[in-house]
């Protein structure tokens, strides 16, 4: 009999896990509240179930007698999985790091012990206790819900009125009652993606994360290697996500951090320990050659291997991932009538792939968060010049339709 991986959820981006599942010879336990979730198609078995519900997936783990268990995309499903791989004896992260990599203020507690470089924080869970912390370190600072993702309620604050205003949008998407006040670093944001196989870690990659400007604070709008630093300031980056990676305990996984270059060198804002959504698991593959899910697979299934048996590609010495939103198409009004022109960008020179997801009779999102982007264009080049410049073009060869005003 095949031996059985569980994955949770079943959207767009869980769709290559299922498939690399099946391929690597496992039958797949596929989790999703959406009854018509794309990967449900793909899999050997399907559930309608909450990623958010840690009973409704534990009893399809011991209803299928699963052999392991993951998730990718999905930061709710995280410290489910860790519990569920506890409680079965499968491979998997302990409950603690689950924690550290998905709680913020547990994040940077765990950071602190470890003198990872990261902004000063606190946790707070009252406004009075967010004006004391504005008081003693000054504006501008960041505010953040405690446990969420995709950028929703994130806040550059710049001034006590917009505190306010802030503080209570990262309190209603906090599920604990509390958020995080840290100190605003500025600088450029990179994205690190790195493999951590017994204790071993492995960067894939660094990129920059070009974000949208305001009022969209911390939206992703474009991910481009190499990144625009330095050669030392890219070891300084590694040496600073290595040290997060052993803060937070990962011994087996994906690791995802997310760090600022400024004056004072690279802090570390943030780690996750799941494979990264929003192409990054593409950055990753393109700069090493590496499928971070392959690797993922199998070490949820407790399979010994050396990454170079996921060597699926060669290299690209550039790319640009360039996120469709509404400040392409700036009209979220009116219903979409027709998208033209999607065969014309895939012909485009060094595109490697155009995905788009607005449909005609719906209207495009507005840029609230990182899940309003509709669509990207996945571009490579000799260098990051030209990278950048073929997805532009790409892009500027779709036209979207609306119906009339």
């Amino acid at each position: 009999m095949k031996r059985k991986l569980m994955i949770i959820g079943a959207g767009r981006e869980q769709v290559p896990a299922i498939i690399n599942a099946r391929k690597l010879g496992y039958e797949t336990v596929v989790t999703d509240i959406n009854k018509h979730a794309p990967g449900f198609a793909y899999a050997d078995y399907a559930e309608v179930v909450s990623t958010a519900d840690f009973d409704g997936n534990l009893k399809v783990a011991k209803q299928y007698q699963i052999d392991g268990i993951m998730t990718l995309g999905s930061e709710v499903a995280v410290p489910i999985v860790a519990k569920i791989a506890r409680m079965l004896g499968l491979p998997g992260m302990s409950e603690d790091t689950a924690l550290k990599a998905t709680n913020k203020n547990a994040m940077r507690a765990a950071f602190k012990a470890f003198a990872v470089p990261s902004p000063v924080s606190e946790p707070v869970n009252t406004l009075a206790e967010a004006e004391k912390f504005a008081n003693q370190y000054g504006y501008p600072l960041v505010i953040k819900p405690s446990n969420s993702s995709g950028q929703r309620g994130v806040e550059k604050v710049v001034d006590w009125p917009s505190l306010c205003q802030c503080f209570d949008e990262a309190i209603k998407y906090s599920t604990d009652g509390h958020a995080i006040v840290e100190t605003f670093y500025a600088g450029p944001e990179i994205n690190v993606t790195a493999a951590v196989v017994t204790g071993q870690v492995t960067i894939l990659s660094l990129s920059n994360r070009i974000t949208a400007a305001s009022p969209h604070f911390g939206i992703a709008v474009e991910h481009v290697f190499p990144p625009d630093i330095s050669a030392e300031q890219a070891g300084a980056v590694e040496a600073a996500s290595v040290l997060a990676i052993r803060a937070i305990g990962l011994e087996n996984g994906i690791a995802y951090p997310q760090v600022v270059v400024g004056e004072d060198g690279p802090q570390v804002i943030e780690i996750a320990a799941r494979i990264p959504g929003g192409f990054m698991r593409e950055v990753g593959l393109y700069r090493s050659g590496i499928d971070m899910i392959d690797v993922a697979i199998q070490l949820a299934m407790g399979c010994a291997f050396s990454l170079a048996d996921h060597a699926a590609i060669e290299p690209v010495p550039a790319l640009s991932v360039r996120f469709m939103t509404e400040l392409d198409y700036p009209v979220t009004d009116r219903p979409v009538v027709e998208i033209e022109g999607i065969d014309d960008a895939k012909s485009a020179n060094g595109i490697l792939s155009v995905d788009i997801h607005a449909e005609a009779g719906r209207m495009l999102p507005s840029l609230h968060s990182s899940a309003a982007r509709f669509g990207a264009i996945i571009a490579k080049g000799k260098d990051r010049d030209e990278a950048r410049n073929n997805s532009r073009l790409a892009m500027s060869k779709i036209n979207i339709g609306f119906v009339d005003a």
